[in-house]
């Protein structure tokens, strides 16, 4: 079910994702919908949460390996262009949008940013507590903050305008200013 609901949501929006919809994709009773999952709302939550897992793991994966901040910033890159080929940013931006007139919804969503906010912060932390910027470090939070609200901002930019070379061109230039963060390559 989890996996047509994606599906669903992906191909047809949040507008085209029913009960019926899901359940004729996936080859069952549109009444197990409900059963399971309480509403399609829920059942979408579960597809959201299936995808987002999958991807926070190859995130995790990225930023346990230690790499220079040009590699990260490259990987980055490539992760995000994946989560573009791969439907995810379509799943969250078609959330993101149907929240925005279902408070309940809108709640489930902020819950689900947590994760990211709190691996991105990790992240901050942990590169410059090795660094010479180390003071900085209590700035991690908001700095994470503003990098999830980036990527979030690509993700509905990307549905809006699907040439990606300003969104090529943003990761080419954090990677020529990635030289300049502790830990760089030196002559990068």
């Amino acid at each position: 079910m989890v996996e047509a609901a994606l599906a669903t949501l992906i191909q047809a929006g949040y507008a085209g994702s029913s009960a019926r919809a899901i359940a004729t994709r996936g080859g069952f009773n549109p009444a197990l919908v409900f059963y399971h999952y309480g509403g399609v709302d829920q059942l979408l939550l579960a597809a959201l949460d299936s995808s987002s897992q999958e991807r926070i793991e190859r995130y995790r994966g990225l930023l346990a390996r230690s790499v220079s901040p040009d590699e990260l910033v490259r990987e980055a890159g490539t992760l995000f262009r994946q989560d573009i080929e791969g439907g995810h940013v379509i799943a969250v931006t078609e959330l993101i949008g149907a929240s925005l007139g279902r408070p309940e919804l809108r709640a489930e969503l902020v819950a689900r940013m947590r994760p990211w906010l709190e691996l991105t912060s990790e992240a901050i932390q942990l590169r410059l507590a090795e660094s010479p910027l180390s003071a900085l470090a209590s700035a991690a939070d908001p700095a994470a903050f503003a990098i999830v609200s980036l990527y979030l901002g690509l993700n509905i930019l990307s549905r809006l305008e699907p040439d990606l070379s300003q969104v090529d061109a943003l990761f080419q230039l954090a990677e020529q200013l990635s030289h300049l963060m502790p830990g760089a390559a030196p002559g990068g």
